[in-house]
């Protein structure tokens, strides 16, 4: 019983899939990036990923996911895995955990931790349509440059503590019609993205309205537009996440049929060694 850790993608797969297949809701975040270093390879993240399996002796029954530049992802852990681990890993500043598993790592590491974000993960149950829609389409080659841009603006505006986004990644999903864009007049306003379909599930992300274009139900529509492209391409769990702390668009997502299941922190952590430095 312990954990294995290796930057073989497909070593992962072999011991760890059976795990994300019985939790492949709780891990859309562990699954999505194992399914890109599938697709695009080793340098998907820009270097080497430690990817680690914890083994009760029956097989895989928690995974951690590294990749370069971002914080370690940790699904729930049993019993004796969070002491096993910090033993043999250093203290990161980040780690994007269910909040049970925070705590029990931050008390393996004698760290306190802090919430940076909390999110809600949000499964759709019956998608309900807006009731007047604004009209969408898929993204194309001539909205790349545009939505490159939306993008950054994104990362700005609600994820400036996460690294910056990449550009192949939004191409890939241009490419893959995974990006649907709220058109009211003759320009895009807002855009939604989808990830690919690994084991049934896709998840809706991110949302982006302009200002000046907000609360006139466009990011509704292209949330609706995107699930059900989802679904067209096989997805029978359709997912998002929310910021806890934005009463908007919790209610927006609510109003489609998202209901919430579970919450992910995206936690700092500060050794007590290092605090009294």
């Amino acid at each position: 019983m312990g954990w294995t850790v290796t930057d073989d993608v497909d070593e992962f797969w072999a011991a760890a899939a059976g795990f994300l297949a019985a939790h492949r809701v709780a891990c859309t975040v562990e699954l999505t990036i194992v399914d890109t270093l599938r697709r695009r390879g080793r340098e998907a993240f820009g270097g080497p990923s430690a990817l680690a399996w914890w083994d009760d002796g029956v097989g895989a029954s928690a995974v951690v996911v590294h990749t370069p530049r971002h914080r370690p992802v940790v699904s729930a852990l049993p019993p004796g895995a969070a002491v096993a681990w910090a033993a043999q890993r250093p203290c990161p500043h980040r780690v994007l955990a269910p909040p049970g598993s925070v705590a029990e790592l931050a008390a393996a590491w004698d760290a306190t931790w802090e919430a940076v974000v909390t999110e809600r993960l949000h499964r759709l149950a019956r998608l309900r349509l807006p009731a007047a829609p604004t009209p969408t389409r898929p993204a194309g080659d001539a909205d790349r440059d545009l939505l490159w841009s939306w993008l950054q603006e994104f990362h700005h505006q609600a994820t400036p503590h996460d690294p910056p986004p990449q550009r192949a990644a939004l191409d890939a999903a241009i490419d893959e019609s995974r990006v649907v864009v709220a058109v009211p007049g003759d320009e895009p306003v807002g855009y939604a993205s989808a990830s690919p379909v690994v084991l049934g599930t896709a998840r809706i992300g991110p949302v982006y309205t302009r200002p000046g274009h907000r609360g006139r139900g466009h990011g509704a529509a292209v949330t609706a537009a995107a699930a059900q492209q989802a679904r067209a391409r096989g997805a029978d769990e359709v997912l998002l996440f929310t910021d806890l702390a934005n009463a908007t668009s919790n209610a927006l997502y609510a109003r489609l049929g998202f209901v919430g299941l579970t919450d992910l922190v995206d936690a700092d952590l500060v050794p007590t060694a290092r605090k009294n430095v």
